[in-house]
């Protein structure tokens, strides 16, 4: 565990079997109330290491928040395990909440819906499975009580007042913790060192998420931030130039689409995922794990919906339900 600054710790919990590896796990002490940002994987390991952390920081859990920064089973997946062990108060967006609440079992719209968008992304040969998914495998099945927050929202802990940022893109209702006395950002998955945020289209309902992720990253040049604390890898120090890397990376995926599309003609979201360039340990598409294959395709179809919403893009749902896609002809070199 380190004191990354005076009464704020980190700890990084392993993701045993996940790419991502690790998570950073923080926590601020103060003789008023502590704070614990995030959890981890709903398992028995972490469950472990959790306990730990309580322990060695002394934390009275009475008199704790748990802010979740958003939705996904590796930030979420302890919260029922923490509100039995009585955690103070549970904090998550009302968006992120809900999505938590609806993913309990694989009949929610979270699981559904990524269940008809494989079909409709043309991935039926790869014959995926929702329990292959991370995300369902290691998410919390039982309610848990939260405090729904939004944009805006204050936090007071003894010397500490964040206020709660918005960071849809990643998930829909993500939210930053920012203490801008301090110059203090709890980013959770918005901004990461090394890897790339996965940006996934979460449906209709929530429109273009590589669009929301791009604005909202750039409104983070605005605020002075010295502290970036982020939930995976290690801690970025150039926020700005960091921020400008994660543009360059979608530029450069939007302009893979586009020439993928101008060789095919017309291509499902599986033609334009397989042809991507992807930076995973597999010789061809045959040998992806089938568990990232789900966040590939979700990757994809995000470039592809914010190319529709800048007019290069045309999509066209076939009797079938597959997708096909092509270039607007005016964009055609």
């Amino acid at each position: 565990m380190q004191e990354i600054y005076n009464n704020i710790y980190m700890e990084k919990f392993p993701l045993t079997g996940n790419p991502l590896r690790e998570i950073n796990i923080y926590a601020v002490k103060t003789p008023e109330r502590s704070l614990i940002v995030d959890t981890g994987f709903n398992n028995a390991e972490l469950k472990r290491y959790m306990k730990k952390f309580i322990q060695d920081l002394d934390l009275d859990l009475s008199k704790t928040v748990l802010f979740l920064t958003h939705c996904h089973s590796d930030h979420v997946g302890l919260a029922n395990f923490l509100d039995q062990q009585g955690i103070g108060e549970i904090i998550i967006s009302k968006v992120d909440g809900e999505l938590v609440e609806d993913g309990r079992t694989r009949f929610g719209e979270v699981w559904q819906h990524l269940i008809r968008d494989a079909h409709k992304q043309g991935m039926e040969p790869d014959e995926l499975a929702i329990e292959e998914h991370p995300g369902y495998a290691n998410r919390p099945t039982d309610i848990f009580p939260y405090t729904p927050a939004k944009a805006g929202d204050r936090l007071d802990l003894g010397e500490f007042h964040f206020e709660m940022l918005d960071e849809a893109g990643h998930t829909p209702g993500m939210l930053g913790l920012y203490e801008p006395e301090k110059k203090i950002l709890f980013c959770g998955d918005h901004i990461l060192g090394k890897i790339t945020p996965n940006i996934t289209y979460w449906g209709e309902k929530y429109g273009d998420s590589l669009g929301t992720y791009l604005k909202n990253i750039e409104k983070l040049k605005s605020l002075e931030i010295k502290y970036l604390f982020s939930s995976h890898r290690f801690l970025v120090e150039d926020i700005n130039g960091r921020i400008e890397e994660l543009k360059v990376h979608h530029q450069k995926r939007l302009n893979e689409t586009l020439s993928i599309l101008k060789k095919y003609g017309k291509a499902t979201t599986r033609d334009v995922t397989k042809n991507l360039h992807w930076d995973i340990r597999a010789k061809d598409w045959n040998d992806f794990p089938n568990a990232q294959k789900w966040f590939a395709a979700g990757e994809a179809s995000a470039h592809l919906i914010y190319l529709i919403n800048q007019g290069k893009v045309r999509e066209e749902i076939q009797e079938n339900g597959i997708a096909l896609y092509s270039l607007i002809e005016e964009n055609i070199d």
